[in-house]
């Protein structure tokens, strides 16, 4: 896969698989020129965290210890004791007080600091993170751990903390040691095919989730058309799960969504779809058949992300309709939201469309 792909049309995409739609629109990728992943972070983190700024920080209470002369909360006796603060009217005091210093906005200003030393950086977008930087005084930074992030918990409210602590942790593990010089670099997981695999297929399940209202979405196990003298055996047969399956009465269409550097495979002067791929969605064609009903006549698709490139086949085999086809990465966005949107008004008004991503 080419890396061609506008880092606006990167941005919906982070969007739509985080199910944060909503929130990544309160921030204007518009105004981003550049074609580096690293300047469309920064742009998103300076407008997104300025956001919050002027709606209020993220506050926790956390617990305080002072030596005071009025009594605040509980008093350790044993330390009041020890240091004979008592002897000149103070104790030691216990207490909760609420404060900024919150794990979530720790994480926010070391991301904030890791991107304004990124190398070849906008330097009007450098200039910006390290002004927001020091305006985030009083709050810690932090090592950009997983662990930290796991750890981060936020009222149901707070969904665009959420959605900015998902891009500071795109960045996190975007910085990398370089093990020949031991110097921190930065590498976008557009270079990753595994991470855009699972970033592609969680766009397209939540793309038809979010702008299909109408249709159930949702994933699901598809068993076996299989029997054995003893059933025992039948738990070493591989598992078959759906990335999305979406339900509107009688029509079934499954769709396996292929992140591939080639759409096509070469042998010597002809080319040919991926034969693994194609006996992937026809094995879930041919086991869907045992529930009857529309799944007995379902149709599949290979969809493909490709950029400059626009392949549609279509193929009746045994009785089901496949189609191998692309969306273009590199169009326009509100282009390639129609492409993704024609792919399914071409059947109609289809009943079920089930997405399932590569194994």
């Amino acid at each position: 896969m080419p890396s061609k792909i506008p880092v606006k049309n990167i941005y919906y995409l982070l969007c739509y698989s985080w199910n944060t739609l909503a929130e990544g629109d309160l921030v204007d990728v518009s105004v981003v020129d550049s074609t580096e992943l690293a300047d469309l972070y920064a742009s998103v983190l300076v407008a997104g965290t300025n956001h919050i700024l002027r709606r209020g920080l993220n506050q926790e209470y956390e617990t305080q210890e002072s030596d005071l002369a009025a009594i605040r909360g509980r008093i350790d006796v044993a330390t009041s004791a020890r240091k004979q603060l008592l002897q000149h009217g103070k104790a030691r005091c216990v207490y909760d007080e609420l404060s900024v210093n919150t794990l979530p906005n720790r994480l926010i200003k070391s991301t904030v600091r890791h991107l304004a030393s990124v190398p070849n950086l906008d330097g009007s977008l450098r200039k910006q993170l390290r002004l927001l930087y020091r305006e985030l005084g009083g709050i810690d930074d932090i090592a950009l751990t997983r662990l930290a992030f796991r750890r981060v918990q936020l009222r149901r409210n707070a969904r665009f903390y959420k959605f900015l602590l998902s891009i500071c942790e795109v960045v996190a593990g975007s910085w990398l040691i370089d093990e020949t010089t031991g110097e921190h670099r930065f590498r976008d997981f557009m270079r990753d095919p595994k991470k855009m695999a699972r970033l592609y297929e969680n766009f397209i399940l939540n793309f038809f989730r979010i702008e299909r209202p109408d249709l159930d979405v949702r994933k699901e196990k598809i068993k076996w058309a299989a029997s054995s003298v003893d059933d025992d055996m039948l738990i070493y047969l591989p598992g078959m799960e759906t990335d999305i399956s979406i339900r509107d009465g009688d029509r079934t269409l499954i769709i396996d969504a292929k992140y591939y550097q080639q759409m096509f495979s070469s042998y010597y002067e002809s080319e040919s779809i991926h034969s693994s791929n194609l006996y992937q969605v026809f094995a879930y064609l041919k086991n869907l058949e045992e529930r009857g009903g529309a799944d007995a006549q379902a149709d599949g698709m290979l969809l493909y992300p490709v950029v400059d490139q626009h392949v549609r086949l279509k193929y009746e085999i045994q009785g089901h309709g496949v189609s191998i086809c692309t969306i273009d990465l590199a169009a326009d966005w509100s282009d390639l939201r129609n492409e993704l949107l024609d792919l399914v008004s071409s059947y109609g008004q289809p009943q079920v469309l089930e997405v399932v991503g590569q194994s």
